[in-house]
């Protein structure tokens, strides 16, 4: 998980790729000046006042009109100490507050007064650590304020020299540096760290040109090489073969020609294409990395009190503003469900009264006792006739089912000895009266009813055979029903 001091330097550090930086190199005779920002119209170099550092600083960012950006210092060595100490036995996130009172000793300043910082040496049981006075920081901090600019990193110019384009790629290499109106200094890089710094007593500046003098460059050479021998002796394994020169008001190709003669190590020139070491700096200050020395430390940044009277204030203005905006909405809301409310309302009333008006229609149209009984007789009545019909109807489907199929029986038993003068049909009763050619042909065409549906199964109770007085043959057939009659 990401923790919120990470979190919070991630944010500052977005805004700070957001926002413009200007970067003051102080050197002993001015302030040298580069931005990231190509738009802004800074001085390259600015003469320092006797009113102090602070105040230069401010009245070069206010003679450009410069507002509304980050500054970056890197002050000289002039401004500053260094030392070599011990490691303390304590986590290296508690170094700044500790390292005061562990320099106490090799300073005359008050702990209290002063800001510390450091980073340990490779290869090594020490730390190098820095240590400026902390009214230098609050000055710059205030006038800048003034500007309106803010103060964002106060660098040692060490932190900036090993980001040269000619050095950067190497893991170690000597430096002999001069600064208008400066002294020569002889520093060591490891790593991009410097591992040791020397001020050469007792040389002068020029060694170069017509006025210098014949043992200068012998004198400097003899205390290069000291300092050689014993870095040698001191930071075993790690090869110092070479030297840069950057020495302001000096020839450095002529000093570097004079060295290689002189020294066993080979010197070569830091930037052959700058004027001077603030020129040099300004212009390679934007590669310091955030992990760099920084006296411009979190507990001298002025601290935001949010819970002013004014942050108070408008945090409870702003409560009661979603306050009544909620209220108001709630209250509309509720409005318009009491509209719909008394719509319902009325149509219920509306329907209640429908109803009821239907309930007494519908008690109107209730039938009377004398109608009730008046509808049970027709009724009675019409299923009465409807029995009566259909009975009616079953007969005459029975009679004419009967008659045409005992007529059509007959039919079929015609012959030529038997002539019928007389047929009676009722219900189920057959009678039949007729002529024969002779008494023998009516027993025959009796026989011949079996082969016929409507014929088969009837039995005759009387059968008369007579002759009329002419002489011819009669009969007559009665069913049994009709003889018990």
């Amino acid at each position: 998980m990401i923790r919120l001091d990470e979190l919070i330097t991630k944010l500052k550090t977005k805004k700070t790729n957001k926002q413009s930086i200007v970067f003051a190199v102080f050197q002993p005779d001015a302030i040298y000046f580069s931005s990231n920002d190509t738009q802004l119209r800074l001085p390259a170099r600015y003469p320092l006042s006797d009113k102090g550092l602070a105040v230069s600083l401010a009245s070069a960012l206010a003679t450009a009109g410069i507002q509304n950006v980050l500054v970056d210092v890197i002050l000289h060595v002039n401004q500053y100490q260094s030392f070599q100490i011990d490691k303390p036995a304590i986590p290296q996130t508690e170094w700044q507050g500790a390292l005061p009172f562990l320099l106490k000793d090799l300073i005359r300043e008050k702990v209290t007064d002063v800001v510390a910082d450091a980073y340990e040496l490779p290869n090594s049981s020490k730390i190098q650590s820095y240590v400026v006075h902390k009214k230098l920081i609050l000055e710059f901090q205030h006038h800048l304020d003034q500007q309106h600019c803010e103060l964002h990193r106060v660098l040692p110019e060490q932190e900036v020299w090993a980001r040269a384009d000619s050095v950067q790629e190497l893991s170690h290499f000597l430096l002999l540096q001069k600064s208008a109106q400066g002294s020569f200094k002889l520093e060591a890089f490891y790593q991009q760290r410097c591992t040791f710094q020397r001020t050469l007593r007792g040389i002068s500046s020029p060694l170069t040109g017509p006025d210098s003098l014949p043992l200068q460059l012998d004198g400097l050479a003899l205390e290069l090489q000291r300092s050689v021998d014993y870095l040698s002796a001191q930071m075993k394994g790690i090869p110092l073969h070479l030297l840069k020169i950057c020495c302001d008001e000096e020839n450095n190709e002529e000093v570097s020609a004079a060295l290689n003669e002189r020294l066993s190590v080979k010197s070569s020139v830091l930037d052959s294409n700058l004027s001077s070491s603030g020129v040099v700096l300004a212009q390679i200050a934007h590669k310091v990395p955030t992990d760099a020395i920084n006296f411009y430390q979190a507990h001298l940044k002025p601290q935001i009190d949010h819970f002013t009277l004014t942050n108070v204030v408008a945090g409870w203005g702003t409560v009661c503003v979603i306050m009544l905006l909620v209220t108001a909405f709630y209250q509309y809301e509720l409005s318009q469900k009491s509209k719909h409310l008394l719509t319902l309302q009325s149509q219920q009333t509306m329907l209640i009264a429908q109803r009821n008006e239907l309930k007494k229609q519908a008690a109107n149209h209730q039938p009377s006792p004398e109608k009730l009984a008046a509808i049970s007789r027709l009724k009675k009545e019409i299923d009465a006739k409807n029995t009566s019909i259909g009975a009616v109807d079953s007969i005459e489907q029975s009679k004419r089912a009967g008659y045409s199929g005992i007529m059509n029986g007959l039919a079929k038993l015609a012959n030529t000895d038997i002539a019928l003068s007389e047929i009676e049909i009722d219900n189920n009763q057959l009678n039949i009266k007729g002529f024969a050619r002779s008494a023998a042909s009516v027993p025959a065409w009796i026989s011949r009813f079996k082969q016929e549906l409507h014929l088969i199964g009837r039995s005759f109770e009387k059968l008369n055979i007579e002759r009329n007085d002419k002489g011819v043959v009669t009969f007559e057939l009665k069913t049994k029903q009709e003889a018990n009659q």
